[in-house]
């Protein structure tokens, strides 16, 4: 994902930041970041980074349907109620705990659930974040003329109860375990912003989004860049720098040029073509850095051609690729072959499929 989030607020470099520190760049078209080596935490707040992305972000509601590089802005302009780390933990963020069984969030038959939030939030503009906020955020979502991303899970969600400034509950219609995934990559919107607008699809907060998140908005400048500035009163950690520039340029060839010259500090999502690799490492100032990556690539056969409905033939198909040859001819070495279409990074990948 692109996120930007931890450098910026949080100890550990990973999904959810990478602004924080400083200045940095990710490889892309490889499993791969590559970034300026990366100093402690600063004892204050200063400096910029500039950030390279291959395409421009449009959406800024981060509930209505958007791509990959949107998140970008939605991660350091929002918070979520929990968020995960590399490893599928979840953290509590806008909550003061994730609810489940062994805290009494969530009751033993699955249906109830309860969240009590973090003291002391308060939106960009200093109104003060609330369970009301929260009840919007998940009405506005199942709200049928509303232009939402994804409803899944959501629509279970039934009878919301305000129990406090810091204290929300519902019902779920069933039982539905991916639901805290699902929580921790919907961010909450301001309910005294969004509810004044006479249609929240076409309500100016779309365009200049106030969030929670370790930045607020400060300016775009379309097809060129966004610029976010630092939020001095968020509620984790950080952020460490006072700004952070989102900077278009969709050619990669000329990405990777401007993060040699330095006038790129980090490149994420897309990354630099892993035919720069090679030279990237032997940058003086940077780091490159290899990432584990839920990409696949793979064949998918149409089982309705006479030929390919059979399973001696798929088999044969299959012998004859030379994955070691694509590797290293194409991805220069940096992939590694799998037996599995699930990700090694996945619960469910297994590592003893024969060849």
């Amino acid at each position: 994902m692109n996120d930007i989030r931890t450098l910026l607020s949080r100890p550990a470099l990973g999904r959810r930041g990478l602004l924080a520190l400083g200045a940095g760049a990710a490889l892309a078209g490889a499993p791969a970041r590559a970034q300026r080596a990366v100093p402690p935490p600063p004892s204050a707040r200063k400096g910029q980074v500039v950030v390279g992305i291959s395409q421009e972000p449009t959406v800024f509601n981060p509930l209505m349907p958007g791509i990959e590089v949107d998140e970008t802005v939605w991660m350091n302009v929002f918070s979520t109620l929990w968020w995960p780390e590399p490893d599928g933990t979840l953290v509590p963020d806008l909550a003061v705990e994730v609810p489940s069984l062994a805290n009494g969030g969530i009751s033993e038959d699955g249906l109830t659930w309860t969240v009590k939030l973090r003291p002391g939030v308060v939106w960009h503009d200093g109104a003060p974040f609330t369970a009301e906020d929260v009840r919007y955020t998940l009405e506005l979502i199942n709200n049928a003329s509303f232009r939402t991303r994804t409803r899944q899970g959501h629509s279970l969600v039934k009878d919301i109860v305000v129990k406090g400034p810091h204290e929300i509950a519902w019902r779920m219609e069933k039982a539905y375990a991916p639901y805290l995934a699902l929580l921790s990559n919907t961010y909450m919107v301001p309910r005294h912003l969004l509810e004044r607008a006479a249609d929240p699809n076409a309500a100016p907060f779309n365009a200049t989004p106030v969030g929670t998140g370790p930045f607020r908005w400060s300016s775009r400048v379309p097809g060129d860049h966004i610029q976010l500035a630092a939020n001095e009163r968020y509620h984790g950690a950080g952020p460490y720098l006072e700004r952070a520039i989102l900077k278009y340029i969709p050619d990669q060839t000329a990405l990777y040029a401007q993060f040699r010259t330095g006038q790129v500090d980090l490149i994420i999502g897309t990354g630099i073509p892993a035919n720069f690799y090679a030279e990237a490492v032997k940058l003086p100032g940077r780091r490159v850095t290899t990432v584990p990556s839920a990409s696949l690539e793979l064949l998918m056969p149409n089982l309705e051609l006479p030929a390919l409905s059979e399973k001696a033939v798929r088999q044969a198909l299959y012998y004859a690729i030379n994955k070691k040859g694509i590797i290293d001819v194409i991805y220069y070495g940096l992939h590694k072959p799998t037996e599995s279409f699930a990700p090694r990074e996945s619960w469910a990948y297994n590592p003893d499929l024969p060849p």
